[in-house]
This record gives structure tokens, C-alpha cells and sequence, in this order.
């Protein structure tokens, strides 16, 4: 059974503090693919749903009086019942209070997984690429990058962009699938952080970067599928279209399609 499989079977429940802009598609999205997502903000809410979730993800896009606690509380809670977690720190490039929450997350609270732009992940590893708000332009070797924010942070990393890069204990893959029209729609690199989120917790042991492999590989080849069913290639149609590809993929269309190199094992 695949992890695509093993998701469409179980529907994991999917907790996700995320950006405003960005819920009602990630919600949308989550279920398109086959997880089921909740979208609580509020700490108690939190104590009872994370006991039945299969992961979390804390993205930190719309930051307003109360989200620091907020986020510190939702993965102390998850650390409690043993939930993995995936952190998104939208923009911690583009200025010094984004980069000082998301590194106080990282550094005071258990993570499971970090993903972001080349911007943000430079930033909190002290390299310097350039970002504006939450885009980021793309570095020569993201790889290296990938590899050296795994050794420097110490957990799974995730880099997206032209080409995404998986880190995980000292072993990078570079992946190559996607459409130009997915940055164009917002909340897509948001969506991802989620996605990651419902396949996480269903990786076998010692087999987290295949699980990644395949989150990532199912996404971005669901990007590719709406393109081609989009037709006139405007964002608008896209979109739908690719919720709609996040129902229909399937493995065979995962295993024709993908492109994945190993950068270093």
C-alpha cells in the first residue's frame, strides 16, 4: 500500500493553525486529497482534538496579538500525545520578528518537520538569500541549502521552489515536478505545509523521506494534471482544477510522472 493509499483509507485528521487567507483552500484541499482537516485556533479546542490527530501544522502567516502563544501551546500539546508536527514560517526573511518567532518554535519546542521557501529556511540558518513578504528568489544549489539547514537544525527539512529539496538525516533529494501556474494561486506553498501534515504521520519507521518523497510527488504532479485540464492556463481555472487533480491522482500517475534525484544520501 502506498502512502496515498494508506491516506485515502484512513482519512488522518489533520489539525492546521494556518493563515487566514489561506483556510478555506487548505481546508478544501485536504479533503479533495482524502485527509480530514480541522482548522482550530483556540488552546482548549486543541486539548481535545490533538489526542485523535494524525499531525499538525503551525503556519505562521498572519501573525496578530496572541498567535506566538498560540502556536507555543498547540506543539506542547501535540508534543504531549505524541502528534508529529510540520512548522511553515511564512516570511522569516523578509523581517526580524517573523525570524524570532519561528525560531523560538524551533528551538524551544519539538518539530517534526520544517518547510519553507529558499528565503525563510536561509534565514533561520544565518545564509543570506533574498526575500520580499513571502516570496523568496531561488538559490543556485538548493540541496546544499536543504542539507545544511538539516544539519544545522537538527530535523527533516523541506525547501520548495523551482525545484523542491527533501533533507532528512543527512540524505537530500531534489524533486522536479510542478506547474509555473501554482505560485500564482495563493495558498498553494500553504496547502503543501498541510498536505505534508496529513502524510506525515503515517510514516513508517526510518522511511520518513519516502513518505515525503510521495506527499510531495502526489502534489506537484496534481499541479502538472490541472494544468493540462485547465486548458487556457489562467489562474482562476487552475485552481479549481486542481483541487479537482488532488481527488483524481493516482499511483500510476504518481509513478509515470514523478522526477526525483538523489543530491546526496
Amino acid at each position: 500500500m502506498t502512502y496515498l493509499d494508506d491516506l485515502r483509507e484512513n482519512n488522518p485528521l489533520t489539525i492546521c493553525l494556518t493563515n487566514h487567507v489561506v483556510k478555506n483552500f487548505s481546508a478544501n484541499g485536504l479533503l479533495a486529497l482524502g485527509a480530514s482537516p480541522a482548522m482550530s485556533e483556540y488552546q482548549p479546542d486543541l486539548e481535545d482534538f490533538l489526542p485523535n490527530a494524525s499531525g499538525l501544522l503551525v503556519n505562521i502567516g498572519t501573525l496578530q496579538e496572541g498567535s506566538w502563544q498560540l502556536y507555543k501551546d498547540a506543539l506542547d500539546i501535540a508534543e504531549k500525545y505524541s502528534v508529529p508536527t510540520v512548522l511553515d514560517p511564512v516570511a522569516a526573511g523578509a523581517g526580524p520578528y517573523r525570524k524570532k518567532v519561528a525560531s523560538d518554535l524551533l528551538n524551544h519546542h519539538k518539530v517534526s518537520l520544517l518547510r519553507g521557501n529558499a528565503g525563510e529556511i536561509a534565514a533561520l540558518v544565518g545564509q543570506d538569500v533574498k526575500s520580499k513578504g513571502v516570496d523568496s528568489t531561488d538559490v543556485d544549489d538548493i540541496g546544499h541549502l536543504a542539507w545544511l539547514a538539516n544539519q544545522k537544525l537538527e530535523i527533516p527539512v523541506v525547501i520548495t521552489g523551482k525545484t523542491d529539496a527533501i533533507a532528512v538525516n543527512g540524505h537530500v533529494k531534489l524533486l522536479k515536478n510542478g506547474s509555473p501556474l501554482m505560485p500564482l494561486v495563493t495558498g498553494t506553498g500553504c496547502l503543501l505545509g498541510a498536505v505534508l501534515a496529513a502524510f506525515i504521520g503515517l510514516a513508517k519507521d526510518g522511511d520518513l523521506i519516502a513518505c515525503l518523497e510521495e506527499a510531495i510527488s502526489v502534489y506537484n504532479i496534481a499541479g502538472e494534471l490541472a494544468e493540462v485540464a485547465a486548458g487556457n492556463a489562467l489562474p482562476g481555472s487552475f485552481q479549481i482544477a486542481f483541487l479537482d487533480a488532488l481527488c483524481k491522482i493516482t499511483n500510476q500517475d504518481v509513478e509515470r510522472l514523478k522526477r526525483v534525484e538523489v543530491y546526496c544520501e
